[in-house]
């Protein structure tokens, strides 16, 4: 029996894709915007993990071995595209992903993980246990990922936190495993727990002043909210319990972000419907384009509202792009190269 399509999920998918985009966009030159981009990086990715998980829930080996091909495929193109462009030398490594290529590393351990758990049949008090101790591992695993990568520094020189997506794939797992955890019901009493308009918006325009000022005010959120590193980015001393509750905080601002988001999307199709149904090719693509344009440096001299706006139509333009039917049918055979190697096995 085909499942019947969530909207509220295909659109949270495009609100957060296109976010993807234009914070990849903003990145070029995140200094001058650097509170609305740590904004946008503190609940983007947390939401979009939670969906990846929530989605997650009848698991196969085939899903895992196309997104280890997807990696490999994707790797080796962006090899190839930042060579192009001058920012790196050809080589194809497959240890450190390219820019955005650490959701596919990570997306594949998480799928591992499901897929392991799923096998244990596991009944509510399973779940639980299991999900406060992946909560304690992420908390604990910045407080210690310094000591860790020191330690295999000496055998491996090139390890680092961002070795294999390790670090987010750690920081990230919380916002997965809720997703995965949560059941349909729980999802739409939560999703549609704010029934009244004007209270939620006032409760987000709130709470983005609240987040941005915060942010203003404390050093190291960018760190925090990419995932990517311990403590010391972020924290010049203090105890652990002083480290603790920052992230405890860190935490508590993706979570309220992504509640609200989540309330505010529409469950109508629009626009936004489209671009999470693919959301895939986007994700996967978009990053030509701002390699293109990073090389270019022809806005250096732009004010930052200029520089804003071009972004912000460029990032719609480029979705659009991405999202339309010609981009997804040259493409299919790139993002599914499980799919792709079975037609070729029957072709031959």
């Amino acid at each position: 029996m085909a499942s019947i399509k969530n909207i509220k999920i295909s659109n949270l998918k495009g609100v957060l894709i296109f976010l993807v985009v234009f914070g990849h966009f903003i990145e070029i030159y995140d200094k001058e915007y650097y509170e609305l981009f740590v904004f946008i990086y503190s609940f983007h990715m947390p939401l979009f993990i939670f969906i990846s998980g929530y989605l997650a829930k009848r698991m196969n080996i085939n899903k895992i071995i196309n997104l280890v091909l997807l990696y490999v495929v994707f790797q080796s193109f962006f090899s190839i595209i930042l060579y192009f462009t001058g920012d790196l030398p050809l080589q194809f490594s497959y240890g450190t992903p390219h820019f955005h290529l650490w959701y596919i590393v990570s997306l594949g351990f998480w799928y591992g993980l499901v897929w392991l758990i799923s096998k244990l049949k596991p009944n509510i008090i399973f779940k639980t246990m299991t999900f406060i101790a992946l909560i304690l591992v992420s908390l604990l695993s910045r407080w210690y990922i310094d000591d860790i990568t020191e330690g295999i520094q000496q055998y491996y020189d090139n390890f680092s936190s961002y070795t294999l997506s390790i670090q987010r794939t750690l920081s990230f797992l919380p916002f997965f495993f809720l997703g995965f955890f949560m059941n349909e019901n729980w999802f739409n009493k939560i999703s549609y727990s704010i029934n009244n308009r004007l209270t939620l918006i006032v409760l987000f325009v709130t709470s983005v002043f609240v987040v941005v000022y915060f942010v203003q005010e404390t050093r190291g959120l960018e760190s925090i909210f990419r995932g990517s590193f311990g403590y010391k980015h972020y924290m010049e001393e203090g105890t652990f319990i002083k480290y603790l509750l920052f992230l405890i905080i860190a935490y508590t601002i993706s979570f309220w972000l992504c509640y609200l988001i989540t309330n505010l999307t529409s469950s109508e199709n629009n626009i936004f419907t489209k671009w999470g149904d693919n959301s895939l090719t986007i994700f996967l693509f978009h990053p030509v384009f701002i390699f293109v344009i990073r090389q270019t440096n022809f806005m250096d001299e732009w004010t930052p509202m200029v520089k804003l706006s071009l972004y912000l139509c460029v990032a719609v333009l480029v979705t659009i792009f991405l999202a339309s039917n010609f981009v997804k049918h040259y493409t299919k055979w790139m993002c599914n190269p499980m799919n792709s190697i079975k037609k070729l096995m029957k072709v031959n």
